[in-house]
This record gives structure tokens, sequence and C-alpha cells, in this order.
């Protein structure tokens, strides 16, 4: 009798995946991936993936999992949150983002993005008008 045994090990590559733009605020984002109540889903080659990442990530998640050469099968395990961004016609110059947290649906107010361009124009002004001040006083 002949006894042959072997046992191969490798350890998992792990990367992230270059997200695509997304059109939220840093801050948002910032406030989503440090209080938001993320899922994890678990991804092979040929499982068809979810809905919230087909849109969007479909493409590089697929080209990712493809099996290579002398490879049996690839997994992945991903994160994703509902976001919502909401404007309300009452108040033009505020953006709401409401995502989940382990308390509950939070509410996160922000400036508007033309309401930021009238700060930033402000400042600039201001600025600019202190620096004629300063260099008539001069």
């Amino acid at each position: 009798m002949t006894w042959t045994e072997g046992v191969v090990t490798r350890t998992p590559s792990t990367g992230e995946v270059k997200l695509p733009g997304s059109g939220v605020p840093y801050i948002a984002k910032q406030q989503v991936r440090e209080q938001g109540t993320w899922v994890p889903t678990s991804l092979a080659a040929n499982d068809p993936l979810r809905g919230q990442l087909t849109k969007e990530f479909g493409p590089s998640l697929k080209m990712l999992l493809a099996p290579h050469d002398r490879e049996v099968a690839r997994h992945a395990t991903a994160k994703y949150i509902r976001l919502a961004r909401v404007a309300v016609a009452e108040h033009p110059h505020r953006v709401y983002f409401v995502f989940p947290t382990p308390e509950g649906p939070r509410v996160l107010v922000l400036p508007s993005q033309k309401r930021t361009w009238q700060i930033t124009a402000v400042v600039l002004g201001a600025l600019a008008l202190l620096a004629l001040i300063a260099r008539f006083a001069a």
C-alpha cells in the first residue's frame, strides 16, 4: 500500500479597488465611512452581483474576480452602504445626506455646491479687500 499526501497552502492577497467617483462631498464620505453601518457581502467569480454593486462597480469586480491561469477560483468580500442625497425646494442652499448608523438613520446637512461657491467668492473678495487696504495703509 502506498499513501501520498500533500497540502497546498497559499496566503491570500488583499488589495483595495479604486472606486469610481460618486459625486458625494468629502465631508459626507468621511462621516459615512466613520459612523455608517456597512453591510458586508461575499462574492465569487460565478456569483451574480448584488443590485447595489452592479451599476458602478460591476465591470471592475467581474474583471477582478475572473480566475487567472492555474487558479481554481477567486473570492472577494465587499462592504456597501445605502446613502440618500436629498435636495428640498424650500432649502435650496442645503443638501441632506441620510445614511444608516447603529443608532438609526443619521442626517448630515451640508451646504449645496452653489452655496459653497458663494461662500468661497465672499471669502476671496474679503481677502482681496484686506490686501488692498493693507497696501494703501503701508
